[in-house]
């Protein structure tokens, strides 16, 4: 995309802006004014895991470099899910156009003190890339000129004076998040307004595989407290909560905890630093789900409604209604999406954490 150059600071040193920006910022100055619910402050809503998914899915040369998108995300105060859809409509992801040579996330005109390719700056690894876009849109766009949403940033980012279409760009943007947020890795559409993502199309469950979640408990509450503390999860020192609700609903606590490792790391990055979630639970609620709506999914006042809820929802949904008690059915449908690679990469990562701490679990009797 053709824009005028920016004011960027990296590594605290100040870039100075080679064009004018009064007379091309202001001349959208009605347009800038529009509030919406898309800014790109706030903490991540995707995890490094599903970017690595979306980027592997499109055949990025970027694709591995999820958790450098998603800490940048963290690191800069901006949720990474923007910083994929700009990558998504500036080069389908370092595809297409001259981000296959300058490594740059956002097609960033020259600046100084990267080299110049072209008109644009060229970055030596697509990392550097990543946070020259970061950079540029917290110090420049958010802290200095005041814009912080979609609606608010494109027009400068991307003016119309160079030939570009603000609307379709927009709608680009806040389509691609809102169908991410959804667990949709390449299946894009607009969600409207109070769609929940259980309108989603359902796919066809995997076939069954050996790995029953349903058992008696295979670890204990001890382990689960160890395995929570190592990752520094906000959940720890729940095990025996864990374990109490296996038991309860007849699920091995072990699937529980692999579940909750593979979609946020015990909660400790992704959508469930907000939600508390142990998985992307979707809405509606229930009136026995002390939870709230947040972009679709459940979400939860404390980890200990987020642990209770996800067992029910577990055995009364995919155990009870679909009748799906393996982790490769389960998987199929609890990922949304139609990616084959997706599902199969999943399963192969749950089942091998639960084969990992049974053997580590049996060197230990349960207690």
């Amino acid at each position: 995309m053709k824009r005028f150059s920016k004011l960027l600071s990296i590594g605290g040193a100040c870039l100075i802006l080679l064009l004018g920006i009064s007379s091309q910022a202001h001349a959208e100055t009605p347009l800038l004014q529009q509030t919406s619910s898309y800014s790109v402050s706030g903490p991540p809503t995707v995890s490094a895991t599903f970017i690595n998914q979306v980027l592997a899915y499109y055949h990025s040369p970027a694709a591995g470099k999820g958790q450098a998108l998603f800490d940048d995300g963290i690191t800069y105060g901006i949720d990474p899910v923007f910083a994929l859809a700009f990558f998504m409509h500036e080069s389908s992801f370092g595809t297409t156009g001259i981000a296959q040579y300058t490594l740059s996330l956002g097609n960033l005109r020259c600046v100084p003190p990267y080299s110049c390719y072209d008109g644009f700056s060229s970055f030596p690894t697509w990392e550097a890339g990543f946070e020259a876009w970061y950079s540029l849109i917290r110090n420049v766009y958010i802290d200095t000129w005041h814009l912080s949403t979609v609606e608010q940033i494109i027009p400068t980012y991307a003016p119309a004076s160079d030939h570009n279409d603000v609307a379709a760009y927009i709608n680009a943007v806040e389509t691609a998040v809102d169908s991410w947020r959804a667990g949709q890795i390449a299946e894009f559409g607009l969600v409207p307004h109070g769609t929940t993502v259980s309108s989603v199309p359902p796919v066809v469950p995997f076939p069954a595989d050996r790995y029953s979640i349903l058992g008696k408990p295979t670890v204990d509450g001890s382990f689960i407290n160890q395995i929570l503390a190592q990752y520094h999860s906000p959940a720890a020192g729940k095990g025996s909560l864990f374990f109490a609700e296996g038991v309860k609903y007849g699920i091995d606590p072990i699937y529980a905890l692999a579940f909750f490792m593979n979609d946020s790391i015990f909660g400790t990055e992704g959508l469930a630093l907000l939600t508390h979630s142990l998985g992307p639970l979707p809405t509606p609620v229930t009136a026995a789900c002390h939870c709230q709506d947040a972009h679709g999914y459940r979400r939860y006042a404390t980890w200990d409604d987020g642990i209770v809820d996800w067992f029910q929802y577990i055995h009364d949904y995919y155990v009870k209604q679909l009748g799906l008690t393996t982790v490769s059915q389960i998987v199929s449908v609890y990922l949304r999406t139609h990616d084959i690679r997706a599902i199969d990469f999943t399963i192969k990562e749950i089942e091998n954490r639960v084969d990992l701490w049974r053997k580590a679990q049996a060197q230990t009797p349960l207690t």
